[in-house]
């Protein structure tokens, strides 16, 4: 039956240069070499996912170390060239080789072995936690392909055996391997450690010749732009002394209130309703499309590091023009909970890959901060039930399926600001409390939901 990994390449190329070729030779290792492949979900295992058991990586690589076959899509061969600034020589050149091919594309890497329960769960969690192979250039989404799950029709490349090398029928070309049985020390050494050992190829591999078919006439590839409104900006937080989590409320206030000021400074006085969530009347958007404001503690030191905007209809481009220019935020005498702090500008662009920490996508998701229901409960009605019926409402309004399940988590949920600093509350009235919710099936998010979601109280993270 096998086991296939099928690795799809959204922008389309895939870089990597042959093992013992120099990158100014504009040499294209394609197929990948499964040498590389192996050192990836290694690496991957290492840093990615810790959890997953050595026996179990170990033996899931073991097993992979077979020579597979590859169905390729159609491909082009391009290089571009790149000219850097050498004292005394004027410039120095350098050639960047790759395979291209329709965005979203996709290799299919099947081996002829089945793995056993374990191995293959282990391998369906590593996969999607593969972030490139190649270069880091070569973004890839990696996912396990089910027993019985159709293949993509590509160019097939396998092996060739030593009898078929005298009249191949297709060009031939030479990918590292791992020897067998698989040498686990011999996989994972640094190359600096290789070439220290005056070796030329690494120890525990060897060449496998390959036939690589090519498409009978060589398809131009047109790569489209794709122009999408962002979604989300993120900021890290420098400052002598950060601001505590359970002040998450009145930093985004703080952060809006700076975010308006920046847009009116730009458009001359102008609303942003994205940005305000009110329309041009001055009356409240509906439909939770606007944006969010989250304050986040991304290393767990109970001190908040990082803000993030998040609008799920869009950022327009004055938007986010004027806020990616924020650089700082000034304290305020009614909130002493504030000092001013520096903000460096990380990323522009779509929510899962600026705050991928709080997308998932998971069953399970748990408080960041305390939930407090937009409604008071109706009379005798216990609070337990009154927590279900307002999460399962709000997330109604979100688009999001129904809960299976929830429950509450202990913490120190009343400690959080429960109020807009900027508005006439003079204490935290709002009854909040952490909740853990459970999903029948995988969603993605963020989730906020309940009282002040806009501003960061009842945001969930998911939980792996």
């Amino acid at each position: 039956m096998g086991t296939s990994l099928e690795l799809a390449f959204p922008w389309g190329r895939y870089h990597a240069t042959p093992w013992g070729r120099n990158v100014n030779e504009a040499a294209m290792e394609w197929p990948p070499s499964p040498w590389r492949l192996l050192r990836a979900l290694y690496a991957t295992w290492r840093t990615r996912a810790p959890h997953l058991p050595q026996a179990t990586i170990y033996s899931l690589l073991a097993q992979l170390a077979e020579p597979p076959i590859f169905h390729l899509p159609e491909f082009g061969e391009a290089h571009t060239r790149h000219y850097f600034p050498d004292i005394g020589r004027g410039h120095d050149l350098g050639f960047d080789a790759f395979a291209v091919f329709e965005p979203g594309a996709a290799i299919v890497v099947t081996w002829p072995v089945d793995l056993d329960p374990d191995t293959r769960a282990a391998l369906d969690e590593l996969a999607p936690l593969l972030p490139y192979l190649g270069r880091a250039e070569s973004v890839c989404e990696a996912r396990l392909l089910r027993h019985g799950e159709h293949h993509p029709v590509g160019l097939l490349s396998g092996p060739v055996s030593a009898a078929d090398l005298e009249a191949p029928d297709a060009p031939l070309v030479r990918v590292l391997v791992p020897e067998l049985p698989l040498d686990l020390d011999a996989l994972t050494a640094r190359t600096t450690d290789v070439r220290a050992a005056r070796r030329v190829d690494p120890p525990g591999a060897r060449w496998q010749s390959y036939a690589r078919r090519v498409p009978a006439t060589r398809v131009r590839v047109v790569h489209r732009a794709v122009h999408r409104s962002p979604t989300a900006v993120r900021w890290a937080i420098a400052a002598p002394a950060l601001p505590a989590r359970w002040a998450a409320v009145g930093v985004t206030d703080i952060l809006r209130r700076a975010c308006l000021a920046r847009y009116g400074r730009r458009f001359d006085g102008a609303p942003s309703p994205t940005l305000a969530g009110k329309d041009e009347a001055g009356m409240p958007l509906a439909g939770h499309r606007h944006a969010h404001y989250f304050a986040l503690d991304l290393d767990g030191d109970q001190l908040l590091d990082h803000l993030v905007v998040w609008a799920p209809g869009g950022l327009d481009e004055g938007a986010v023009q004027a806020i990616a220019t924020l650089d700082r935020l000034v304290g305020y005498a009614y909130l002493p909970d504030f000092r001013p702090a520096r903000l460096g500008l990380e990323a522009v662009g779509d929510i899962a890959d600026v705050a991928p920490e709080l997308v998932g996508p998971a069953r399970v998701w748990r408080s960041v901060t305390p939930f407090a229901p937009a409604r008071h409960p109706k009379r005798r009605m216990p609070w337990g039930q009154h927590l279900a019926s307002q999460v399962a409402e709000e997330l109604a309004w979100r688009d999001q399926p129904p809960p299976a399940g929830i429950r509450p988590v202990e913490g120190d949920w009343l400690t959080f600001r429960r109020y807009r600093p900027t508005t006439d509350h003079l204490q935290d009235a709002r009854r909040a409390t952490g909740l853990e919710i459970t999903f029948p099936e995988a969603v993605a998010g963020p989730i906020a939901i309940g009282a002040l979601s806009h501003f960061g109280l009842g945001l969930f993270a998911p939980v792996r």
